[in-house]
């Protein structure tokens, strides 16, 4: 049984870590050797699975207010006036930092590569830090090591 429980927090460690390198590591990479330009929130993901969106952040938990992933459009180019949406791709949005209805936003993608968005933020890489580090932690007592 004890095996059992290393590996699977093993695992999740690894699923977790992965996840925060993503929402930290290529967020970062893109908005030092890509393109950064600003958008504006245009609407919010209903659901952790759900495609459809929503114009208002109607997510409450316990009476407040609850933060959900963005949807965003952003010029192709700085200066264009050609735009594209996009979503925040983040797993773990911070509920102290909710965006709102038409907030301007930096989005960041690789050079020639307007279809990949990242959405640059604090409190998302924040979050992916916080996602990276409790996936280390996991994998560390998934490997035998205590607290």
């Amino acid at each position: 049984m004890k095996i059992f429980i290393r590996f699977s927090l093993f695992c999740l460690g690894i699923l977790l870590g992965w996840m925060g390198v993503r929402d930290t590591y290529i967020p970062v990479h893109n908005r030092l050797f890509g393109v950064a330009v600003q958008g504006k929130v245009t609407g919010f993901l209903a659901g952790r699975n759900s495609p459809s969106v929503q114009l208002e952040n109607t997510a409450q938990r316990n009476g407040r207010r609850i933060a959900r992933r963005p949807v965003f459009y952003y010029p192709v180019t700085p200066n264009s006036s050609q735009y594209m949406s996009g979503q925040a791709k983040t797993s773990f949005v911070p509920s102290w930092s909710p965006y709102e209805l038409n907030e301007s936003v930096t989005i960041v993608f690789p050079k020639n590569h307007p279809e990949e968005p990242y959405l640059f933020s604090f409190s998302t890489i924040l979050g992916g830090i916080t996602s990276l580090g409790f996936g280390l932690l996991c994998v560390y007592i998934g490997l035998g090591g205590g607290l």
